[in-house]
């Protein structure tokens, strides 16, 4: 009879290993999709919000009004004045979030641009105050209209992330 208890207690203790084993790994893959689910979530968020404080700026852009000397320069309705501070902020801003904006993005976007580039002698462009675009408005509407659809198709991307079981994620091929 001793025998027989020690041999089921040998038994009880290699089920219970097992035991305890596939509840780590169930519990170490769940914690796992878990993590890459809330990360799939963030890296959308940012993305999100970098596209909209990009917006933003294009927006405030197009909205400055045209003041001064600059009126017998620019047409409002069809030339863009860009302040040197904003064009710095816009040149800089594929190199500041590369990993949540796409580099195309604001490429494509400048080489446009570049060939409505106002062509000015340097003191010229220190007393504007900035680079003029003639008949770049529709450009940067364009640009801004574009950003505005990217935003609302990486919101669909969050709800159906969001939307997914961390078990289901495994099968979903994130780039995290």
């Amino acid at each position: 009879m001793n025998s027989e208890l020690i041999i089921a207690l040998i038994i009880a203790m290699i089920a219970g290993a097992w035991l305890f084993i596939a509840g780590m790994y169930i519990y170490k893959r769940y914690d796992e999709n878990r993590y890459k689910k809330r990360l799939a979530v963030e890296k959308l968020l940012r993305e999100i919000e970098v596209r909209n404080t990009l917006n933003q700026k294009i927006i405030e852009i197009l909205n400055r009004p045209i003041i001064g000397d600059d009126e017998e320069i620019v047409n409002p309705r069809s030339d863009v004045k860009v302040p040197f501070y904003d064009y710095n902020f816009l040149k800089n801003y594929t190199s500041m979030y590369n990993l949540y904006i796409p580099a195309y993005f604001l490429s494509t976007f400048f080489k446009n641009l570049s060939h409505h580039l106002a062509v000015f002698e340097d003191e010229q462009d220190l007393k504007n105050g900035g680079y003029i675009f003639k008949e770049a408005r529709p450009i940067f509407e364009n640009f801004s209209v574009e950003i505005t659809e990217d935003i609302e198709n990486k919101k669909k991307e969050l709800e159906e992330a969001k939307n997914i079981y961390p078990s289901m994620l495994k099968r979903q091929y994130y780039n995290i």
